[in-house]
């Protein structure tokens, strides 16, 4: 055989028809999955580091595109935190957070309006629609899809004024099912509108919640910059690879999952009481994280399910 007809594959020599046997094997292995997961609505949040990797973010993008090609209905859900914040920085606007929850004063609601809208949603289209006429641009404002009110706090027994951050009350499934029907890919920046024309900041993963319990989905996947829930351990750090819903509570409880991940979690739990099959916290830096969680029986990050799994 030619130098020209052999290939290193895994350190070891085999022929380019070894090669796409293994390929067309690993499709075939796939095809269980394509089948469970057809025509079923999958929300992916987009989150971490890769916002800031235009290449990450594409890697994970052409994943997003697979799955469309296969008969999945995604939708994506987008925030921009620490897009947000490196602006306010540079504005000279003050950044507060209580509680993991951004403090949006009026100038402030302009900058997140600026970077959701103007930045990272239009890029994001605009990478998914490099494989075609595919992907539409929304804000939960559109339309007022995403029905919210201004958001009450309270912490130790006092109420904390957050500005414009919105607690949804109601999202207009109709609207967004028109978009899915005439088959585009909806990417939707994390806004939402009161009935005086009010625009709030919403939590994306509290708004990937409300997206997805209000289909009821298959999963939703919310990609962060860690591998997934971690507990300590006397020989180290430990992933947790399944958990139910009460076993987060109880590590929220006695503060194992604490900081960012928190409302995360929360989303993940309140997503599962309402509808949603299955919550998965990825790391989105992996590569095709969410593609091996899909196909295959492998799974990687935290899957966490209803505690009637009988887990």
């Amino acid at each position: 055989m030619s130098k020209a007809l052999i290939e290193y594959y895994n350190g070891k020599e085999k022929s380019v028809e070894d090669i796409y046997k293994n390929k067309a094997q690993v499709l075939l292995e796939a095809l269980p999955y394509i089948k469970e997961y057809f025509n079923r609505i999958v929300v992916v949040k987009l989150g971490g580091t890769i916002m800031d990797d235009d290449k990450s973010l594409m890697k994970v993008l052409d994943d997003l595109i697979l799955m469309k090609y296969v008969g999945i209905n995604v939708i994506v859900i987008h925030g921009g935190g620490k897009q947000i914040t490196k602006l306010m920085e540079e504005k000279n606007i003050k950044v507060e957070f209580c509680d993991g929850m951004r403090v949006t004063n009026e100038e402030a609601i302009k900058t997140v309006k600026m970077v959701l809208l103007g930045e990272i949603n239009s890029k994001i289209v605009s990478f998914l629609n490099r494989h075609g006429k595919l992907a539409v641009g929304l804000s939960g404002n559109d339309a007022n899809f995403v029905n919210c009110k201004k958001k009450m706090y309270e912490k130790d027994g006092k109420e904390i004024d957050l500005g414009y951050v919105g607690e949804i009350i109601e999202i207009n499934k109709d609207f967004l099912l028109n978009i899915l029907n005439n088959g585009y890919l909806p990417v939707i920046a994390t806004l939402g509108s009161d009935s005086k024309g009010n625009i709030y900041n919403i939590n994306a993963d509290t708004f990937a919640c409300g997206i997805a319990s209000k289909f009821e989905a298959k999963k939703m996947i919310l990609l962060t910059d860690v591998d997934g829930i971690k507990v300590t351990e006397n020989t180290g750090e430990r992933l947790v690879s399944k958990i139910s819903v009460s076993g987060c509570s109880k590590l929220i409880e006695t503060k194992e999952i604490s900081k960012g991940m928190v409302p995360k979690v929360n989303a993940c739990i309140d997503a599962l009481k309402n509808g949603v099959e299955r919550a998965h916290l990825l790391n989105g830096n992996s590569e095709h994280s969410i593609l091996i969680e899909i196909f295959t029986d492998k799974g990687i990050g935290t899957m966490v399910v209803k505690d009637s799994d009988n887990y």
